[in-house]
């Protein structure tokens, strides 16, 4: 879905997801980044195992999208998350004593060394259906998997 007129022209945005299975403790994640007017230059999905959460899937989905971010010399962003917790988690010290508190303090500790521009924010699911979908995708392959779609 595009949205224009809400970002710089040297802002990308970030949208992430992830995809939680509780019953065999495994997780996926997407992301998808576009430029300002909604064009796509990057995405990315993939599969881990033993993960503890939702919560858990969510961040490591925030710390694929960065870390391919960084590699491509991206340093003004916007991360869009349909995760009000990961939001909260990321913005404060809330979840640093949870299982995956280190998750939220690492996603911190690369925007604040890495990004010039970065802001976080929640988006309803129909704003990040792409993520959503690439996240889906993630779960029905296996880790070591490729990753970058683009």
């Amino acid at each position: 879905m595009k949205r224009s007129g809400n970002t710089l022209p040297d802002v990308l945005k970030i949208n992430t997801d992830g995809a939680f299975r509780a019953n065999e403790k495994n997780d996926a994640w997407g992301f998808v980044i576009r430029d300002n007017e909604g064009h796509g230059v990057l995405a990315g999905s993939g599969c881990l195992t033993a993960v503890n959460d939702a919560l858990a899937a969510e961040g490591e989905a925030c710390i694929a999208a960065l870390e391919s971010a960084m590699d491509r010399g991206i340093s003004n962003i916007i991360i869009e998350t349909d995760s009000t917790n990961l939001v909260w988690a990321l913005q404060s010290n809330a979840f640093d004593q949870a299982q995956g508190g280190v998750i939220f303090r690492e996603i911190r500790d690369m925007l604040e060394l890495h990004f010039a521009v970065s802001n976080v924010c929640y988006v309803t699911r129909s704003f990040n259906q792409c993520a959503h979908v690439l996240a889906q995708s993630g779960l029905d392959r296996g880790p070591g998997s490729p990753s970058d779609l683009g």
